[in-house]
């Protein structure tokens, strides 16, 4: 069975990493996946990484204002060629374009997050309004949305738009070899915390719930992470806090590590806490309904607080830490990415799904 994915980059993100982690733990005796990308690939692409899996990639190499006039002409070229027999997309440049297609292939959309709780922040109150109303549009028209948890499902529920949920899934060999004395140098206990340096990530709130900690206990907040906050964080001049950027070594911090830390103000299903329970680590999170998701499974391996009360509940959730968590935390934490998350979990619920559409159609 061949099965296009339709995305706008391979940039490294969290998606482009559920999207590798789906195809490279496809049964290739039964799937045959091509990727095409609509633009040229960002300076940290991982499209190397998609080759190596000997995947076919195409690109229809468009900026977004060719891709208005161009990119509809250039999907039908390419279904022509590759006749497939299911179309996967995933990301609102890609399920926009399919809902134009009129191909008449089986189409499969990926939410990986609630465009309300997103857009907005990302894009402004009125460019993202307009793109919230945009995205329900198009996900109207697709028979077969899948959402990456269970909480966007319920959260579209609401809105009127029905969908499956197929959580997310962590690579677990990724930890496998970690070298965690990334981090010997800095003091403990050592927090850290990955993901885009935006609003949403509610990174300052870990910051200022950190540098309220009596200094003795404080230890170490190492942030892994690039984005348009950068440089307003690291003004905060918060002693033991650590901004490194993005690094391509996030499973030896996490080794390193002896706690992970959210406050995000919304997710999917979020590769990082995902990718720390995986890496034995003990997570602390804000008690938004993706993290509760988590939670419900790995309840050993898990603290929420309330963002409602401020950063003193993060505060005192990080000095509890120690009393919290103790070897069979980091032992709950793996198993339960190890039993609920794992990527070849994820990839066969999508392979069942793949199998059902086509059958169903026949």
């Amino acid at each position: 069975m061949k099965v296009l994915f339709i995305v706008s980059t391979l940039k490294a993100t969290g998606p482009t990493t559920q999207l590798y982690n789906l195809i490279s733990n496809l049964d290739r005796s039964r799937f045959e996946p091509c990727v095409l990308t609509l633009s040229p690939e960002p300076a940290d692409s991982r499209w190397k990484a998609f080759a190596a899996l000997e995947v076919e990639l195409l690109s229809l190499n468009l900026s977004r204002i060719q891709g208005i006039w161009k990119a509809k002409h250039g999907l039908r070229k390419v279904i022509d060629v590759l006749a497939p027999d299911i179309i996967h997309t995933q990301g609102i440049r890609a399920d926009g374009l399919m809902s134009r297609s009129k191909s008449g292939i089986p189409w499969v959309m990926t939410a990986r997050n609630f465009p309300p709780a997103d857009y907005p922040t990302k894009f402004g109150k009125v460019k993202g309004g307009m793109m919230v109303k945009q995205h329900f549009s198009i996900m109207k028209r697709c028979k077969h949305l899948v959402t990456c948890s269970e909480t966007i499902q319920k959260q579209f529920a609401d809105v009127g738009i029905s969908g499956q949920a197929i959580q997310n899934g962590v690579n677990l060999s990724a930890t496998t070899g970690a070298d965690g004395s990334v981090l010997k140098e800095y003091a403990k206990p050592i927090y850290v915390s990955v993901g885009s340096l935006i609003p949403r990530k509610n990174m300052s709130f870990i910051i200022k719930a950190f540098s309220s900690l009596p200094e003795k206990q404080r230890g170490s907040l190492v942030i892994l992470g690039d984005g348009p906050q950068k440089e307003q964080l690291e003004s905060l001049r918060v002693k033991g806090v650590i901004l490194p950027g993005n690094v391509s070594n996030v499973a030896d911090y996490l080794a390193g590590a002896d706690y992970f830390v959210s406050a995000s103000l919304s997710e999917g299903l979020p590769n990082t806490v995902l990718e720390a329970l995986a890496s034995g680590l003990p997570a602390i999170l804000s008690n938004i309904q993706s993290h509760q998701e988590i939670a419900d499974v790995a309840s050993r391996a898990c603290k929420l607080f309330s963002l409602s009360e401020g950063t003193t509940a993060l505060q005192r959730a990080m000095l509890e830490a120690p009393r919290d968590f103790d070897d069979e935390s980091r032992e709950d934490a793996k198993n339960s990415a190890y039993d609920n998350f794992s990527a070849q979990k994820m990839s066969m619920h999508y392979q069942d799904l793949y199998n059902s559409i086509v059958v169903g159609e026949k």
